[in-house]
């Protein structure tokens, strides 16, 4: 708490500063960048921090971490609908070695749509605990019904290299994978009553891979509901269901079952209140071998000179298994006023 605490305080002094002093200019939408950022203050979880924004434009996220035995360092950015990625990567806290990546994702809701992902960098790290995986494909997207449906088709190429886990220097086989992919997303949301409103999203996907005779058809259906008790008091959740059927010879390019559960509840103090608003928010994956639950309590105050609410959030994750991780989560937390 003390570290998310003198995170919150840090960034406010500074911003202040940036107001009343003229001294350091900061980014407009510099503090809402941090809703993404997460710190890591435990032994199991390890000891940094997750994207943490540069004050500087372009908006450029800084990650440095120290897992057991490895370290986590990266550099990420997203400018016009493109993500870029470059550096060492989490690969899960007991891991030998992070992941080492580059990546160049440009994918806008229309129009043109290409990739390049490449996890291996010429062995930049001196234990491999991971497969080198590279994607590369391009695409187009666009929209029926007035922007309600989304279409995408890619055609793309995918490269495995499996290794024997007895022997991780030992390749045991490459796979070069083709693909085609099609997709078609839309929602639709509607008032059930002045106080209760429902909706639905829903995905659906079909990869093919001709090389090796495989195919993988998914939907996702994501029904949501959000219900305001009172003025100040809401409750809402979501469930995610994914379903699937055949098979893929890369196991990046999977979208197999998964089950995801999100629950919010919101109190919203008054706006002349130092307090703006608490929150928690559950998150339940149910599906794999994790199946991690995860809390977060966020306690956001309204600070005049901010334009949105800020605090910071406190939070536990819960593994499914005995192997898996359970740690405390520590980062900070915004809102609209």
């Amino acid at each position: 708490m003390a570290t998310a605490a003198a995170l919150t305080t840090l960034a406010l002094s500074v911003q202040a500063a940036a107001q009343t002093t003229g001294g350091l200019r900061l980014p407009p939408n510099y503090l809402s960048r941090f809703s993404s950022t997460e710190l890591a203050a435990t032994n199991d979880s390890g000891y940094g921090v997750r994207y943490f924004p540069l004050p500087i434009e372009p908006d450029l996220r800084l990650s440095i971490l120290k897992a057991k035995d490895y370290w986590e360092y990266n550099i990420s950015t997203r400018q016009k609908d493109t993500t870029f990625a470059f550096g060492v990567f989490n690969n899960g806290y007991t891991a030998a070695a992070g992941i080492p990546k580059f990546e160049i994702t440009h994918d806008p809701y229309k129009g043109v749509q290409y990739s390049g992902v490449v996890q291996h960098l010429f062995g930049i790290l001196p234990v491999k605990s991971y497969d080198p995986y590279s994607k590369f494909s391009v695409g187009y997207a666009f929209t029926v019904w007035n922007d309600r449906i989304r279409i995408l088709n890619n055609v793309g190429v995918g490269y495995k290299t499996i290794t024997d886990d007895a022997a991780p220097y030992a390749i045991n086989k490459e796979v070069v994978a083709p693909f085609t992919q099609t997709e078609a997303a839309g929602g639709y949301s509607k008032p059930v009553t002045d106080k209760i409103n429902v909706g639905i999203y829903t995905t659906a996907r079909l990869f093919t891979f001709p090389m090796q005779g495989q195919y993988q058809a998914s939907i996702d259906l994501s029904p949501s509901i959000n219900v305001q008790v009172t003025p100040q008091f809401s409750v809402s959740a979501s469930q995610l269901e994914r379903f699937a059927v055949g098979s893929v010879p890369i196991s990046d390019l999977n979208y197999a079952r998964y089950q995801e559960t999100y629950a919010t509840l919101t109190y919203r103090l008054p706006k002349d209140s130092p307090v703006g608003m608490l929150r928690s928010r559950l998150t339940k994956n149910w599906v794999g071998d994790s199946g991690n639950t995860y809390l977060r309590n966020d306690v956001l105050f309204n600070v005049p000179q901010i334009p949105v609410l800020v605090g910071p959030s406190v939070g536990y994750q819960w593994g499914g298994t005995s192997s898996a991780v359970n740690r405390w989560l520590w980062s900070l937390s915004f809102a609209p006023k």
